[in-house]
């Protein structure tokens, strides 16, 4: 089976940029890059699977956020080399996750 993991990447891209226009997200400002990438991991290492009320848009933005990024991360891993172009997106969010790892 082939998997065009590039064409995957962009769209998983765009869709995060979709959701982080919903939410407001500013992928150039680096410290709330930061704390969203600190959420995100906090949301993994709880779990992950708590599924927002139907009724908390803001809250389902936000599942939908963590999730997008955890397929990202897992399409990535899958395809080394994939995607070398990233998008502003997903630059930001790897300087973001690499910041708090330091």
């Amino acid at each position: 089976m082939f998997i065009d993991y590039d064409r995957t990447l962009r769209q998983i891209e765009a869709e995060l940029a979709r959701v982080g226009v919903a939410m407001g997200i500013d992928w150039a400002d680096e410290s709330r890059m930061r704390a969203l990438a600190k959420e995100v991991f906090d949301h993994w290492h709880a779990g992950g699977n708590a599924a927002p009320p139907r009724t908390d848009r803001r809250q389902i933005s936000r599942h939908k956020l963590y999730g997008l990024v955890a397929l990202l991360v897992v399409t990535m891993q899958s395809a080394p080399g994939a995607g070398d172009e990233p998008s502003p997106v997903r630059q930001a969010l790897a300087r973001a996750f690499s910041s708090i790892q330091a």
